[in-house]
């Protein structure tokens, strides 16, 4: 019995001292990584668009910043993808996004993507 009371004292001591700690709140670090690439490396004008470049997270000066991308389905089987830093067609050349650009949306490519096809005539649901 003493050993079983031994036992429990000991676990007992473990749940306490690490549940000591689980209040505190955890810290976090405002220096990014040493490993992150630049995003002028990751986000070059010309550069092919694919799944491997697109959407990375990267460094800018002393930020981190993770330009998710938004896709959008053409109606002539492209893909158009876009963030804060670049834009472009998937398997085509990329288009930087000037930084004092405040939509960082390329509407002109976008309508460009989702324009009917010639001879293919569309209607509202319901008309």
């Amino acid at each position: 019995m003493r050993l079983t009371a031994t036992g429990a004292t000991l676990a007992l001591a473990v749940a306490v001292g690490c549940s000591a700690d689980s209040g505190a709140v955890p810290t976090a670090s405002s220096v990014p990584p040493n490993d992150m690439p630049a995003c002028e490396e990751i986000y070059v004008d010309g550069a092919e668009i694919s799944n491997d470049n697109f959407g990375l997270a990267c460094v800018r000066g002393d930020d981190l910043i993770s330009p998710r991308p938004a896709r959008i389905e053409c109606t002539d089987g492209r893909e158009l993808l876009f963030n804060d830093l670049a834009w472009g067609f998937f398997g085509e050349g990329m288009t930087l996004t000037p930084e004092d650009d405040p939509s960082k949306m390329p509407v002109e490519a976008v309508d460009e993507c989702l324009e009917p096809l010639p001879g293919v005539t569309t209607t509202a649901p319901g008309a």
